[in-house]
């Protein structure tokens, strides 16, 4: 006997933010972390010429955590918000 919820797929997650310093990303996580804030990190390649040697981390948030996740930057210093790069676009793939 299956179940309602086995048919049922839910995307709700959200291209929240994207940086291409590593220092940068590793202070995001934490400020997620601490707010109990459920991610994922996305990572696209550098393009072979841009010179870049990090690539782009690509955040994302669940669409019901957004503001959360928001309040969390919130209190990072303003040196490293110049840094991040909001994106808010919903995503586009099926990960399952």
């Amino acid at each position: 006997m299956e179940t309602a919820y086995q048919k049922v797929k839910v995307h709700n997650e959200l291209e929240w933010c994207q940086v291409t310093d590593l220092e940068t990303k590793e202070r995001i996580e934490k400020a997620l972390l601490k707010n109990r804030v459920s991610y994922f990190v996305k990572w696209e390649k550098p393009k072979l010429f841009s010179g870049e040697k990090f690539g782009t981390c690509i955040f994302c948030v669940n669409q019901l955590q957004k503001e959360i996740a928001d309040e969390a930057i919130h209190g990072l210093e303003e040196e490293i918000k110049g840094k991040i790069k909001f994106v808010n676009r919903k995503v586009d793939k099926t990960f399952y």
